[in-house]
């Protein structure tokens, strides 16, 4: 790999893909606001029961996060009393997908004077075969969500700074928009903590799995909304750090393909979890000497990959993007053909671009790579 295109890379990603200059302030703001709509969920007579712990998601958590800090992930585990007698089955309808049965954990609750809060709450939010309902679940925590809002009037003040917010629902997500001096938001996504022993992953993805302490079970709402839906989404987000910890220029890899793919109109549709997968694939295809390469050499290699999956007409015929944890899931089916071009175009662009700078890094060239990352379009993933 020619040496100018790695240092160029390498200058890139300094630049615009980690920024820490504002990270101190936004994170003590973030702190506060975390700290405070925690509070309000706990402090619940009987949702604040569920209320858990939580776990810092998304690109913070596992150091993925590129650009601003204006966007945190805010894992809420929930955990129902006797939580161990949850059964749980692989929802064969979705692959990816998990059906959560409370009959025996209702069962013995039933009993038990101390958890009758928790009983009665159950019995709102399950269905005939008290399967838990996600969207039940996630209308009570809207409830408990705007609630929690009014109660603060709807802004925090953090060092004499007072921030408006605003709350929608997204996906899963119960997001708070900060607005005023700081700018940001935080996904406060509720989530089903279970133990190893509950999961539903094949012989090969278990393996993958390891000795992991816990696994979730996401209330992501389906498409198009259906009432009474027992699916919910697995989810190895601790397993996953697992995997791609100390893999050397792995995650220099990820920053600097989201920050290119932050700079483009046409490719808001390629999730940040979509090139999380992409690697998670590679990790386990490749030894651990094979992250050691380049980053510039890593780069050109897994856009190459990219195109293959996004392609329409490859020789093994139209690409699939396979979900990690359950291959029967192709993450990006719901993309129409349109979408897909407009990717497979950008990311073939991309790679001829990279290509040429690795053998003959020309002023031209080199300016061309330095729009690929410091054109940030704004996105919402």
């Amino acid at each position: 790999m020619a040496k100018n295109l790695e240092n160029n890379l390498i200058n890139m990603h300094s630049k615009y893909v980690s920024i820490d200059e504002y990270r101190p302030e936004y994170t003590t703001h973030y702190d506060a606001l975390r700290n405070e709509i925690y509070s309000q969920w706990k402090d619940h007579e009987t949702l604040g029961k569920l209320v858990n712990g939580y776990t810092l998601g998304g690109g913070y958590g596992d150091n993925l996060k590129v650009g601003m800090p204006d966007e945190f992930d805010l894992v809420i585990h929930l955990q129902f009393p006797e939580n161990d007698k949850i059964i749980v089955t692989a929802d064969r309808s979705r692959p990816g997908n998990v059906i959560l049965d409370m009959s025996k954990v209702m069962q013995i609750l039933s009993n038990q004077m101390h958890n009758q809060r928790v009983f009665k709450l159950l019995q709102k939010i399950v269905n005939h075969k008290q399967q838990l309902l996600e969207d039940k679940l996630q209308s009570m925590l809207q409830g408990l969500m705007t609630q929690a809002l009014i109660k603060m009037g709807n802004q925090i003040e953090v060092n004499g700074v007072v921030s408006p917010l605003k709350y929608k629902r997204c996906g899963p997500a119960h997001t708070i928009e900060v607005k005023g001096r700081y700018v940001y938001s935080v996904d406060f996504v509720p989530a089903i903590k279970l133990a190893p022993a509950q999961n539903v992953l094949a012989p090969e993805q278990r393996r993958y799995f390891g000795q992991t302490a816990s696994w979730d079970a996401i209330p992501k709402p389906i498409k198009p909304p259906r009432p009474e839906n027992v699916s919910f989404r697995a989810s190895y987000y601790e397993a996953e750090k697992k995997l791609i910890y100390r893999k050397n220029n792995l995650k220099n890899g990820i920053r600097l393909l989201k920050q290119y793919r932050n700079t483009k109109n046409n490719m808001t549709n390629l999730k940040s979890y979509f090139i999380k997968t992409l690697f998670l694939w590679e990790v386990i295809r490749q030894d651990a000497s094979y992250w050691q390469k380049p980053v510039s050499e890593l780069l050109i290699e897994m856009l190459t990959k990219l195109s293959d999956v996004l392609s329409l007409s490859s020789a093994k015929g139209k690409g699939k993007l396979l979900f990690f944890w359950d291959p029967n899931l192709d993450m990006i089916a719901d993309l129409d053909n349109n979408q897909r071009r407009d990717l497979f175009n950008s990311v073939i662009g991309a790679q001829l671009d990279f290509r040429r700078a690795d053998g003959n890094l020309t002023d031209d060239i080199k300016n061309r790579v330095q729009l690929f990352f410091s054109n940030t379009v704004n996105i919402n993933l």
